[in-house]
């Protein structure tokens, strides 16, 4: 299981590469990358985040089943988070950028919100447990990425304000490649199922 798991996060991050190559019409930077599910990529769209609705349960489970008492309860519920906003994402479609908001696209944001700031919180809590898994370059880039994934995130955060919105889309795709690099480390980290 831990397999497909690595292997949805590998999707995950070749999904959010092939969004960029087939939209280089669109900014890359100032749009947020849900903006792909409203176009000729919708269908793609839906199929990355399914993808990212199956990968969490099974590293949850995975962090479950590690036999590390350390692991704190809470990384499995924010892995299942995870799953339940990435659902949320695909189920409310967001609004075209610059458009009014309507209530499907505040649940889409609301989806959003739990997805990240869940991922977010699994990677705080469960990376001292990885790291002490580990030594050499695993453990270095389970710290790196924690850091990238919390200043990415801070970022995503403070580009939701009108003066910083350009760098959004930036920001928001620092931290999903980020975290989906983390989770598949993560993945391929903890011991088989």
């Amino acid at each position: 299981m831990e397999k497909v798991a690595a292997a949805l996060y590998g999707l995950d991050l070749l999904f959010l590469l092939a969004f960029q190559v087939m939209n280089r019409d669109q900014p890359v930077l100032a749009k947020p990358v849900s903006e792909y599910g409203l176009g000729r990529t919708a269908g793609l769209f839906k199929i990355y985040l399914i993808a990212g609705c199956i990968a969490p349960p099974i590293l949850a489970w995975q962090v479950h089943v590690s036999g590390d008492p350390d692991f704190p309860v809470s990384v499995t519920v924010y892995l299942v988070l995870v799953a339940l906003g990435r659902l949320g994402i695909a189920v409310w479609q967001n609004d075209p950028h610059g458009l009014a908001h309507t209530r499907q696209g505040n649940l889409h944001r609301a989806a959003t919100l739990l997805a990240f700031t869940a991922a977010y919180m699994a990677v705080v809590e469960a990376t001292p447990h990885l790291v002490a898994l580990h030594e050499g370059w695993r453990s270095t880039g389970d710290e790196v990425l924690k850091l990238v994934i919390s200043v990415a995130f801070l970022a995503v955060v403070l580009t939701t304000s009108p003066g910083l919105r350009p760098w959004f889309g930036l920001a928001e795709r620092l931290f999903l490649y980020a975290t989906a690099l983390w989770f598949l480390l993560a993945t391929l980290t903890l011991p088989p199922l």
